[in-house]
């Protein structure tokens, strides 16, 4: 199982567009890649039903029907910890720790050998610090160190990651 996970690093007691539209793009790339989609600290909707159906109605980004199949197949999750069968939790960062730093064909490897979330810090602070120490492992998208904008690297991690599970990586 590969879960792309949201953490919230915004307001969170208060809903803000950039949550509804964040949400709205990262539902087909799941979609599309199969990956579940989770949402840590998001405590603005009691379940992931009353989620869906806000950002579907808010925004036209994407395609309804990738968010209600994926709904149906239990791939969304709202959460405030994280379950043991999501599996080894992956750091998205453009500054690694060294000692936990993952390549490319690392990243390969491990995704192929077990469950993994990759979290994804939605806002320019980034991940907060405690889920940094608490990955296992970092992932620098574009082996340049490049700070990317939060859907742009949405994008570039799941490309990856699917072209590392599906085809292997070969640089």
């Amino acid at each position: 199982m590969i879960v792309l996970c949201l953490v919230n690093t915004y307001d969170k007691l208060k809903k803000h567009e950039i949550h509804l539209r964040s949400i709205a793009r990262a539902i087909p790339l799941c979609y599309a890649f199969d990956f579940h989609l989770a949402l840590y600290d998001f405590n603005f909707w009691k379940n992931e039903r009353e989620m869906v159906d806000e950002v579907v109605s808010y925004t036209t980004i994407g395609e309804p029907d990738y968010a209600y199949q994926m709904l149906d197949k239990n791939k969304i999750h709202l959460i405030d910890n994280f379950p043991a069968h999501f599996g080894e939790l992956i750091a998205t960062t453009p500054e690694p720790d060294r000692k936990k730093a993952l390549s490319f064909e690392d990243m390969a490897r491990v995704i192929r050998e077990r469950s993994v979330t990759f979290l994804i810090g939605l806002g320019r602070r980034g991940l907060p610090k405690d889920l940094m120490e608490r990955a296992r492992y970092h992932f620098e998208a574009t082996g340049r160190g490049v700070s990317l904008e939060t859907c742009t690297a949405m994008g570039v991690i799941a490309t990856t990651i699917h072209f590392a599970r599906v085809m292997g990586w070969r640089r």
